[in-house]
């Protein structure tokens, strides 16, 4: 057994409302590309990315960046709300759906690995909040006290004994603060 160092990269900011195509922005594609910047001495073995378009947006950037092959898709890494969220109506079959995806996610990518290895999975910053609250072991819940911005960094270690430590949460040294959303 190995060590798995997951790095969590939230997507750049995107056009939203309604109607909105949901792409990432003049501001979201900097920030991906600053992001590849921050990661280019990170050796990176594979990269995951969620189905929804402002990830696979920001997973061509930085791939592209940091010359590494295509990412690939996985839709247990889409956006959802795993836990009911105050001030925001969403229906109980819904965040049902949602937690199972985002419980599934946590046991496909948070065990340890057959070798050591990196992967970068970008994705969302609910799901985000999540993976990084259940490392915790903390109430599910949890994740809504959580911030992440577009393009901030988390990594996480899990040892081949099965311990996860959470390294980084939220990391935005990399984006200037003009460039923090």
């Amino acid at each position: 057994m190995g060590t798995r160092t997951l790095i969590l990269l939230r997507h750049g900011e995107y056009h939203s409302g309604v109607g909105a195509a949901l792409n990432l922005t003049a501001l979201g594609k900097k920030q991906a590309m600053r992001s590849a910047r921050a990661l280019k001495h990170t050796p990176v073995d594979t990269v995951w990315v969620s189905t929804m378009r402002r990830a696979i947006e920001t997973a061509e950037i930085v791939c592209g960046a940091l010359a590494l092959p295509p990412a690939k898709t996985s839709s247990l890494l889409r956006e959802g709300f795993p836990t009911t969220y105050h001030g925001i109506d969403i229906d109980d079959s819904q965040v049902a759906e949602d937690r199972a995806r985002a419980d599934r996610a946590f046991a496909r990518f948070f065990r340890p690995a057959k070798s050591d290895r990196t992967e970068l999975l970008v994705c969302h910053g609910n799901l985000i909040r999540y993976l990084v609250t259940a490392s915790l072991k903390a109430k599910p819940e949890t994740w809504t006290r959580f911030i992440t911005n577009n393009c901030g960094i988390s990594r996480i270690l899990i040892r081949p004994t099965g311990a996860i430590r959470v390294v980084s949460y939220n990391e935005c040294e990399h984006l200037r603060p003009h460039l923090v959303t």
